[in-house]
């Protein structure tokens, strides 16, 4: 049952209550007129159904629209009499979160009026989290695990969560790099929740069950809603074994392989179909290009969630979960986004946040500095480190978390210098791009900011935005 439905059903039954009027309803019609709004993201809320329900006559009496680009709706020809007024919302629904309906009485050719809102984000949270104190910087996932053979709620599967946080000592006013992570277990229905993890930084999930493990997931809860929903599937057979060593949290190195299989179209810019792209499914050895039409096709892979990884030479990398079936084929259909280099302009005036990376742009000869702006087309890609490998000088070793900076100036591996808000030997995909407000490259040779102590093989400052 929907949310809007579960709603319907206490509203009818509360009116019950009330007094009913002893005189029939009147024949002649009215109108009801309003507006959607998002509150959590302050903009119409577009294309969400609306529903106005009758209490004397659910039956006779019910009326239905869709909401335009301005969030409004006009449902004409309503008998007069009292209503119940919701609208669905796929959010709410996932959240299992029931909006209590507005109650409009439509007198006989009048126009109502009746005004209908998301709740705020922090509302939200506190629905998903209840009782849970919820600081600035934190938020919550939310999801449901099932079997990926059966689809059937999973109950006691552990979800391993770990992520690293960035940030400063307001009394020394020196940067602060700590790690987190938790363990929640599902219930009967299969669901968890996990709070107060950070926003605007990635969070790494691996579901654990019946001595068995599955892939990493990354995940990232934006700062406005503060919510993520991750609905997750669980496969023992392709799933690897956990390791026997107490402390262990990687698994056999084995790739794990399966009967499901990937197909879909690769499209870019204006929609066009994207040949030559590269798709694969992380940890696995299956690989494919997709064709001059963008189609794709990849075989023997694991079934439950698994990362799709689409890359192609001037798009933006794409990764996402994918939900895998054994021996079924699942379409994913992806379109990347074009990584297009800005023209060349001329600047009058600028104020930097980041007056560390504007005093070393302006003092040092050597080293390449990518401010706010140049920093705007560079956030398309995922992770940071394919920011990195596009400059000359630098090899990336390794994907995802795992990945390792190394310099080429070097016959022997050489890692460079990862600083990140001040703090030396981070790692390089430690925070999305989408949160760096300036960088700065180092090679090998390179003058150095005297306050990177360690700069022998190159170094790689950052700025982030939530450091200022």
């Amino acid at each position: 049952m929907t949310s809007l439905s579960r709603a319907h059903v206490v509203a009818v039954a509360l009116w019950g209550c009330v007094p009913r009027p002893t005189h029939a309803q009147s024949s002649v019609a009215g109108r009801l007129d309003g507006t959607v709004t998002d509150s959590v993201h302050a903009r119409p809320l577009s294309g969400v159904r609306v529903v106005a329900v009758g209490v004397e006559s659910p039956e006779r009496m019910r009326g239905e629209t869709t909401t335009g680009t301005d969030g409004g709706f006009r449902i004409d020809s309503l008998p007069a009499g009292h209503y119940t007024v919701g609208f669905e919302s796929p959010l709410l629904d996932s959240l299992e979160i029931a909006l209590p309906p507005r109650a409009v009485t439509i007198e006989p050719e009048h126009a109502a009026s009746v005004e209908l809102a998301l709740p705020p984000g922090a509302k939200l949270r506190a629905a998903v989290c209840p009782g849970i104190a919820l600081p600035p910087g934190t938020g919550a996932i939310y999801g449901r695990v099932v079997d990926a053979e059966s689809d059937s709620p999973l109950s006691g599967v552990a979800v391993a969560l770990s992520w690293r946080e960035l940030g400063f000592d307001r009394t020394t006013l020196r940067p602060t790099n700590s790690e987190g992570a938790t363990s929640v277990t599902t219930d009967a229905g299969g669901w968890y929740v996990v709070c107060q993890v950070p926003t605007g930084a990635w969070v790494s999930m691996q579901l654990q069950h019946e001595g068995h493990a599955g892939p990493v997931i990354r995940t990232l809860v934006d700062d406005t809603l503060g919510i993520a929903i991750r609905h997750l599937s669980f496969s023992t057979g392709s799933a690897r074994p956990i390791a026997a060593t107490p402390d262990a949290v990687s698994t056999v190195a084995a790739a794990p392989s399966g009967t499901a299989s990937l197909r879909g179209v690769i499209r870019g810019t204006g929609n066009l179909p994207v040949a030559s792209a590269e798709i694969m499914v992380r940890g696995t050895t299956a690989r494919a290009r997709s064709d001059s039409s963008g189609h794709y096709s990849v075989a023997g892979l694991p079934a439950g969630t698994q990362m799709l990884e689409v890359r192609r030479v001037g798009y933006a990398l794409l990764e996402r979960p994918v939900e895998l079936r054994a021996d079924r084929a699942v379409t994913a259909d992806v379109a990347l986004q074009r990584v297009v280099n800005l023209d060349s302009m001329r600047v009058v005036a600028i104020q930097s946040r980041y007056t560390e990376f504007e005093e070393h742009r302006r003092h040092n000869i050597s080293g390449r500095f990518l401010g706010e702006k140049e920093m705007q087309w560079q956030r398309l890609t995922s992770y940071t480190s394919n920011i990195v490998e596009k400059f000359p000088g630098f090899y990336v070793f390794g994907e995802g978390p795992k990945a390792v900076v190394i310099s080429k100036s070097f016959s022997q591996p050489c890692a460079v210098n990862i600083v990140i808000d001040g703090a030396e030997h981070q790692s390089i995909n430690d925070i999305p791009a989408l949160v760096i407000g300036a960088m700065e490259l180092y090679r090998q040779g390179d003058i150095v900011p005297p306050e990177v102590i360690d700069s022998w093989c190159g170094a790689i400052v950052i700025w982030t935005k939530r450091g200022r």
